[in-house]
């Protein structure tokens, strides 16, 4: 199973990079989507909007809240049977209501394994320490989210997410470190084929034509993907996706990961 995880930066205009996550959602031939930032006024308006482009081959969780969330997980509507689903609003600091989280529980239509798919954005400020404390403050309330699921389904948990902290970020590391000290397993660590790649850099530069271009190489890590309560029966592979299409899509790199339930 393949999981795509990326912030598609909620900025207009927002039709060429649309293209271009949708391409690389394709081209990694990815089972689950999970994205942030994408703007209901941004991302899911225009000739190019990611939900059009993403309905012949997958199913968005809780379209319902399509109008307001930021969050949303997809997944390949033939190869998944939907158990259950939800969405959910962090307390506390918010911004445009785009810190949140969307869930879902899905069976594999061929082998009857169950799992949960969690999208997730965190508070991004670094003005004091308000701010981790925020980003702890939504890691606790993450973890409860994850706790629920497992209680009701027993199923391993696969979060992809902006979490605004990591290496070489202004937030600092302590909201990550919090999380991993809950249980929250980072997939980077975890598989037998990684890479060391940063995941965030500059914004691209808006051309002509809304062709976006010179995006930078990542010089931060702010974005993962964890595992969480049991964990999958192998994890084959975690990678950065660095080409120039990825650079120019958004100033978040996608994150990638192969896994076998």
């Amino acid at each position: 199973m393949i999981i795509y995880s990326q912030n598609i930066w909620n900025h207009n205009p927002s039709e060429y990079r649309n293209s271009l996550v949708y391409s690389m959602v394709l081209q990694t031939d990815a089972d689950i989507c999970m994205f942030q930032e994408c703007g209901p006024a941004t991302n899911r308006v225009g000739a190019t909007a990611i939900s059009e482009l993403m309905k012949y081959e997958y199913t968005e969780v809780c379209p319902e809240k399509a109008s307001m969330n930021f969050t949303p997980v997809y997944y390949k509507t033939d190869k998944f049977n939907l158990i259950d689903s939800g969405y959910y609003l962090y307390t506390g600091l918010n911004d445009a209501n785009s810190k949140s989280v969307t869930w879902a529980v899905l069976e594999d239509a061929e082998t009857a394994k169950c799992f949960a798919a969690i999208s997730t954005h965190f508070w991004w400020k670094y003005d004091s320490n308000v701010d981790n404390q925020q980003r702890i403050q939504n890691a606790h309330e993450l973890k409860d989210i994850c706790d629920q699921i497992i209680e009701k389904y027993a199923v391993p948990v696969l979060i992809g997410g902006d979490f605004n902290n990591g290496e070489n970020s202004e937030q600092g590391d302590e909201p990550y470190k919090a999380m991993l000290q809950m249980g929250f397993k980072d997939l980077r660590l975890m598989s037998l084929n990684t890479t060391d790649t940063f995941t965030h850099h500059e914004y691209p530069v808006l051309k002509e034509n809304g062709i976006y271009a010179e995006g930078s190489l990542p010089n931060k890590t702010i974005d993962y993907i964890f595992a969480y309560g049991k964990e999958p029966k192998e994890l084959t592979q975690f990678d950065i996706l660095t080409t120039q299409k990825a650079l120019d899509s958004s100033d978040h790199c996608p994150l990638i990961s192969e896994v076998i339930l």
